[in-house]
């Protein structure tokens, strides 16, 4: 893996890497995780503004108003607003839903800055008034914003108030519609329920709404594309690579160990990284290699959050609205009592099996639905605020598997080392989109239409962040 020069890391940086850990243990799913960032984040950067001398940056939620004199406008009381903002939007969020061994992390953070953890003041003459009251006023403005949120982040906290039910009965019934997304039986035998089914109407920090760039309809059972990108799965199930495989995995989350920022240990076994996370740790590694400093760090890390949220919504807006086919299902309907090639499971290579028992590198599918991918939603919005950021879309990367390093053939795969390097933020969106094809989870139209997705959602945040970072909102 490529390592960038030294780098003391900003306190903004390190509340990130706090935030991404708290995110891991409390076993936080994608859509929530998002949000949760953006809040974090947010709460940073409104607290940031009042004490940046010199700047047009304004808040989200006051605006210019309690911008503090120049005199008060140290590097000191910066970095204070901002760790209080933090403090008080984690320990809102999280402290609940963690492990009992986590619960002092944000607290301890604090203690090691050299802050008073328990100073709750709203005071708008200080810094860490400041900070409590940015991170009230974000996580209230968000308690408005349809996510259903009661009480802490766990899953169950945000269920779905707007009726979705599933077309589909699970296996081993057959499909009502083929066209429709079936909910696939998880370990203990129970059907899966679609994962936060309303964030389609989650109010977005900058589209109009969740549908404002939602992408054409997927192919139907009277298009050609419908059989054939069944087929080109199969192709891809039948010839993969090590290095395909390793992509299926590395964008799945299950590599973030071989990263020097991986997220503390212990790793939870079966338990993986959610693209929010991985993206932010993308993010702390451009801080590291520019060397930046508290003003880029809480400027970039609020515009990758804000860009995940939306994603996160513009992306389940077509997963509910479409309520599109996974790839196991179709495959084993179309497929079904006919031979096929395909992977045969773990160490099992290519082999001659019953469409009806097709099984994806990934083996599990999402519990929501196919169109459009996430993954790719994700990566491409955050290419594109990032590209816009730095000014280029340079971005570096490199990670190395040894051999029999996989998370899902570690007997066998890969044979020879293999090492995965990404020179832009683009290439890096597009092979986390073509990961979700290799792992037999989205067809191309899902990935393709994601990329596209993510694309203008990501210019749609980067264009209000600005308005913004120039003082003309507020």
């Amino acid at each position: 893996m490529s390592t960038p020069t030294a780098y003391t890391p900003t306190a903004a940086h390190r509340w990130n890497r706090l935030a991404c850990d708290a995110l891991y243990f409390s076993k936080t799913p994608p859509t929530i995780a998002a949000r949760a960032l953006a809040i974090v984040h947010t709460a940073m950067y409104d607290a940031w503004t009042n004490y940046n001398d010199g700047g047009c940056e304004v808040s989200t939620t006051t605006g210019a108003r309690l911008k503090r004199p120049d005199i008060e406008c140290t590097p000191e009381n910066r970095v204070k607003t901002y760790s209080f903002a933090a403090y008080s939007a984690l320990k809102e969020l999280f402290c609940p839903s963690l492990p009992p061994e986590r619960k002092g992390m944000f607290r301890d953070f604090m203690c090691e800055l050299g802050y008073n953890p328990d100073d709750r003041s709203l005071e708008l003459n200080t810094p860490q008034g400041i900070g409590n009251l940015s991170a009230k006023l974000v996580i209230e403005q968000h308690l408005g914003d349809a996510a259903n949120q009661r009480g802490t982040l766990h899953a169950g906290n945000y269920s779905d108030f707007t009726g979705y039910h599933p077309v589909n009965p699970p296996p081993p019934q057959p499909l009502r519609d083929r066209e429709r997304w079936q909910p696939q039986l998880m370990g203990d035998g129970q059907p899966q329920t679609f994962l936060t089914a309303h964030w389609g109407v989650v109010k977005p920090f900058a589209l109009t709404w969740g549908g404002q760039f939602r992408p054409p309809r997927p192919a139907g059972q009277r298009d050609t594309a419908f059989q054939e990108q069944a087929c080109d799965l199969i192709q891809i199930s039948e010839c993969l690579t090590d290095e395909q495989k390793l992509i299926a995995e590395y964008w799945a989350g299950m590599h973030e160990d071989k990263h020097a920022d991986a997220t503390a240990t212990p790793l939870i076994p079966g338990y993986w990284c959610v693209p929010p996370s991985q993206l932010s740790r993308i993010g702390r590694y451009v801080s590291r290699k520019n060397k930046f400093k508290n003003a880029n760090d809480i400027k970039m890390f609020f515009l990758l959050s804000n860009a995940m949220l939306d994603a996160s919504i513009a992306a389940w807006d077509c997963k509910t609205h479409y309520d599109y086919i996974r790839p196991v299902s179709l495959i084993r309907a179309l497929f079904n009592e006919q031979e096929i090639e395909a992977w045969g499971g773990p160490c099992e290579g290519t082999r001659t099996i019953n469409g009806d028992s097709w099984t994806p590198y990934m083996i599990s599918s999402p519990p929501f639905a196919e169109y459009v991918s996430g993954h790719s939603t994700f990566s491409r919005a955050v290419a594109e605020v990032l590209t816009n950021f730095c000014g280029n879309s340079t971005y570096g990367e490199s990670v190395v598997f040894p051999p029999k390093s996989s998370k899902i053939e570690g007997r066998c795969t890969p044979q020879m080392e293999v090492t995965l390097t990404w020179r832009t933020f683009h290439e890096a969106a597009d092979q986390a989109g073509m990961s979700r094809r290799y792992g037999g989870i989205h067809f191309e139209m899902g990935d393709m239409e994601g990329r596209e997705l993510g694309k203008k959602v990501g210019l749609a945040v980067w264009n209000k962040a600005c308005q913004y970072f120039n003082g003309e909102l507020g």
